[in-house]
């Protein structure tokens, strides 16, 4: 089956390369084609579109009209003659047939094939008029066809050898040897304008690439190197890290398993790798003529000899004056060498490999028109993450339509390329060219400024967007809600993150902050949050921008630093209380009601959260109603009053659902599993658990989707399948560690060792729940002290050791108390009933079990009542009373088979 989907996935690849060979040979972007069929068919064409048909991406054969209308618009425009024309029509038509007809066939064998890709790939198109480098390929295709060792071979070269393009032509060469996926990543190591990739930041991408959720990554370096290394213990993937500045920057992003190629460019000789050196030189001369002659787009009939040569025979020279050639049907070859040594005399102070690459360079640049030449030199200044025309027309200071025009006229001269639909990137050593050729009549700092107001701007409406506000357009990228909002974060990430270190002003700085935070907070990782918010606070050096305080509030309550979280947060409320901002100050209520939830204040965060919902309601936000609900609907929980929370939480549900909030719905049937789990309604926990998850999934929100992995581990574990409900925990007890949740991870923790109890499995169930108790310590989380110590009692009664028992469920009573957590209190009487009872004094256990049996009807917790019932049952028996004895324990039977709870078969047996 999974060669199955395998084969589907190659054949649709490279059919997808097919029409984009086609395209690039017919001198067009993806959004020129665009524009065409939109203009033509009327019909609005989604970024995706031509994107995902040339990447292979899709669970279907590409539509065949859209494939029609690549050969109508891209034949037309290929400079060849009618025979090879009618040729390669006939062949994508015969290749698209046959990928219809696998299709059918799968599809009739019952194999289900994904819409998205099913393996990362993320491989930039392989450079369709590749030429040369024979030796070097076998070499390494060989080695890995032949079972040779599958490791790291480091590519290195001067600039515009060619040695990415190698790598992804040996990376699409030998994909169907890795079936697991490729991931390219570039580490900005010679980028201008751009710092080195950090190897911390290098592995948060190479996680998310393999499926990890940028929340639930490590905040610790070490453990992402391990975590990355886990993730691909047992694959065969092909890794691409480009642009390398050295060995340190690579030495921690390296697989450790023997199952992955990994390809490793490099301007530097990475001698301290151990890794197969492959060491590209500029091509052979026939093999430079022979790329000149195939991207000239017609025939060429005069010597090229000293024109390659000139051009150092460098691939990216000579892809530049190709384009060049193709472009002016007037120029000769004669003509163009002529050009080429005078640009060469210009260049004299340079390198003979740099001027080679300059003077290709600075041909095309003295070709473009004036306004075109400082729209090039100014788009030098760009981070690098990739530019659309809204960046473009801020930088260099133009209209919408003409940042388009030149941004699609730099294409055609092959001085950027199109990474995806309508978004460009320039090569490092172009951009470094053009950001050389800045003077001061193009005023770079306002530019720069420009640029960092642009990005601050849009990132503001995007947060807006996300959040249901209001939106401008205009000049910014249109944007209509949280899902576009969360793409644009999502592609702008580089330049957004880029844009923040680089800006160094207080307006700036806070605005980013402020409009990245909302995001970061769903997405993560949130020691970036932390990081942001905090460098935004040493701007507000008296404290008084309640904003900043807030949002650094609720980052400080996200890392679980409670201490900083409240000190920000109350900050916050004594700003807006004082400047009047009533629904800021209803803002920050909500989250110091949060917090003292977490932190076990809830007299404090029902104070707190009452009057958010009071302020909110004189706003008349539905939104902002409903947000508080649930939180008022998890208090009530707290206090033990579970049908109170119900009521709550369904209450802010119906009013989620009305506004089509899917991530407030996810929010809601969380808080409801857990009050229907507590009220030992496992059928009603389980189905709004499973639902919310599958909310969060859809929403990308890997933190929620843990807890709720989480949650379906306890019903399990309550309706007594021991089995599955570890295997839950596990999941959810990985998925904390990789966010960085403590709280999570803890609590997970405490019900994992519960389960590892009941399995018998003694020695590690202590392990868990020790752990879990000292991750509670650090950050004083105090349900969560007194669960794990009352839990790790029962552990150590049911395994006879009942000294080392009294200890810490001594201490968790007393926390109980403090805490005035009734639930709490009905737990550690029935444990201190069995330890008494193990202790051989049945009068005093019994005195435990009734004070449990009247907390738990009074709360309502029909399997803490009859836990209570039960162990009077073994109390009456100890004591000799054989009626009673079989009395209370036929009547917690009856509750235990009326809930489903697991303890039903176990009493069950005893009454036997």
């Amino acid at each position: 089956m999974v060669d199955n989907r395998n084969a589907w996935r190659l054949t649709r690849q490279r059919f997808g390369e097919a029409l984009a060979e086609l395209r690039l040979d017919a001198d067009l972007s993806q959004g020129e084609l665009a524009s065409a069929m939109t203009s033509e068919t009327k019909e609005r064409i989604s970024n995706g579109t031509f994107s995902d048909l040339e990447r292979g991406i899709g669970a279907k054969p590409p539509r065949r009209d859209v494939v029609l209308f690549y050969l109508k618009h891209c034949l037309p425009r290929w400079r060849a003659d009618a025979a090879p024309k009618e040729e390669r029509r006939a062949d994508i038509l015969r290749k698209l047939e046959a990928l219809e007809a696998l299709h059918e066939t799968l599809k009739a064998s019952g194999v289900k094939l994904h819409e998205s890709a099913a393996q990362p790939n993320d491989l930039p198109r392989d450079a369709h008029a590749f030429t040369g480098r024979e030796d070097e390929l076998t070499k390494l295709v060989d080695a890995v066809k032949n079972g040779g060792v599958v490791a790291v071979h480091a590519v290195d070269g001067m600039p515009g050898v060619g040695k990415t393009a190698f790598a992804v032509r040996a990376a699409h060469m030998l994909a169907d040897r890795f079936p697991d996926g490729q991931i390219f990543l570039d580490l900005y190591g010679h980028t201008a304008g751009q710092a080195p990739l950090e190897p911390h930041d290098a592995l948060a991408s190479l996680l998310m690439a393999v499926g990890v959720e940028s929340q639930r990554l490590p905040a610790d370096t070490a453990k992402r190197e391990a975590l990355w290394r886990r993730k691909l213990g047992h694959k065969r993937m092909v890794v691409i890290l480009d642009n390398a500045t050295d060995h340190a920057q690579v030495a921690r992003l390296l697989p450790g398993g023997g199952g992955c190629l990994v390809l490793v460019t490099s301007r530097r000789r990475l001698v301290e790798l151990d890794a197969v050196t492959i060491d590209l030189a500029p091509l052979a001369a026939a093999e430079a003529e022979r790329m000149f002659q195939r991207l000239a787009g017609r025939e060429v009939t005069e010597p090229l000899a000293d024109l390659v040569e000139l051009a150092g025979r460098l691939p990216l020279a000579l892809a530049i004056l190709a384009a060049r050639f193709r472009n002016r049907a007037a120029l000769t070859v004669a003509v163009l060498l002529t050009e080429l040594r005078a640009a060469h005399g210009r260049l004299s102070g340079l390198q003979v490999g740099e001027r080679a690459v300059a003077a290709a360079f600075d041909l095309s640049y003295r070709d473009l028109s004036p306004q075109r030449q400082h729209f090039f030199r100014l788009l030098g200044l760009h981070p690098g993450g990739g530019v659309e025309q809204y960046a473009a027309a801020a930088l260099c200071d133009v209209e919408l339509d003409e940042a388009a025009s030149h941004l699609d006229g730099l294409y055609h001269e092959h001085l950027v390329d199109e990474i995806a639909f309508g978004r460009f990137r320039m090569h490092d050593l172009i951009a470094e060219y053009a950001a050389g050729l800045v003077d001061d009549s193009d005023d770079p700092n306002k530019a720069r400024r420009s640029l960092l107001d642009f990005y601050a701007d849009a990132a503001t409406n995007a947060c807006n967007a996300m959040q249901r506000h209001e939106v401008e357009g205009g000049t910014l990228p249109p944007i209509e809600g949280p899902e576009d909002a969360r793409a644009w974060f999502d592609d702008e990430r580089v330049n957004l993150l880029a844009s923040f270190d680089s800006a160094d002003d207080a307006e700036t700085v806070i605005r980013l902050a402020l409009s990245l935070a909302p995001y970061l907070r769903r997405t993560g990782p949130w020691d970036l949050s932390t990081r942001i918010m905090r460098r935004a606070a040493e701007f507000d050096v008296e404290g008084d921008n309640g904003d900043v305080q807030l949002e650094l509030g609720k980052a400080e309550f996200t890392a679980d630093n409670y201490p900083e979280a409240e000190t920000a947060l109350q900050k916050a409320l004594d700003v807006f209380e004082e400047a009047g901002r009533r629904t800021f100050c209803a803002h920050a209520l909500m989250a110091l009601g949060q917090l003292w939830i977490q932190t076990g204040y809830h007299s404090d965060a029902h104070e707190a959260l009452t009057q958010a919902l009071g302020l909110y309601e004189q706003d008349g936000d539905q939104a902002d109603i409903a947000n508080v609900l649930t939180e008022l609907a998890l208090l009530s929980y707290y206090g033990d009053e579970y049908e109170q929370a119900v009521d709550i939480g369904e209450r802010a549900l119906t009013m989620f659902r009305e506004l089509g909030d899917e991530y407030g719905q996810a929010m809601a049937l969380k808080g409801l599993s857990n009050s229907w789990l507590f009220m030992d309604r496992y059928d009603d926990a389980y189905r709004t658990a499973l639902e919310g998850l599958e909310l969060y999934k859809r929403q990308h929100e890997a933190h929620g989707a843990t807890q709720l992995q989480s949650r379906l581990g306890s019903v399990e574990r309550s309706r007594g399948r021991y089995a599955e409900a570890y295997e839950h925990f596990a999941t959810a007890v990985e998925g904390f560690e990789e966010l960085g949740d403590r709280g999570g991870k803890a609590q997970a923790l405490v019900e994992q060792g519960i389960v590892l109890g009941r399995l018998g499995r003694f020695t590690e169930a202590e392990q868990v729940l020790q752990e879990a108790l000292d991750l509670y310590e650090t950050f004083g989380e105090e349900h969560g002290r007194a669960a794990s110590r009352r839990e790790l009692a029962e552990l150590l009664i049911r395994a006879g050791r009942l000294a080392e028992a009294r200890v810490p469920l001594d201490e968790s009573d007393v926390i109980y108390g403090k805490l005035d957590d009734r639930y709490g209190k009905t737990l550690t009487s029935t444990t201190y009933g069995t330890w008494y009872l193990k202790s051989g004094d049945a009068r005093k256990a019994q005195q435990h079990y009734e004070q449990a049996l009247l907390l738990a009807i009074e709360i309502g917790g029909p399997l803490a009542e009859a836990d209570a019932l039960a162990g009077l049952g073994r109390a009456a028996k100890a004591q000799g009373d054989h009626e009673d004895a079989d009395r209370q324990l036929r009547k917690a039977l009856a509750i235990y088979q009326r809930i489903g709870a697991g303890e039903a078969a176990e009493l069950a047996e005893e009454l036997a």
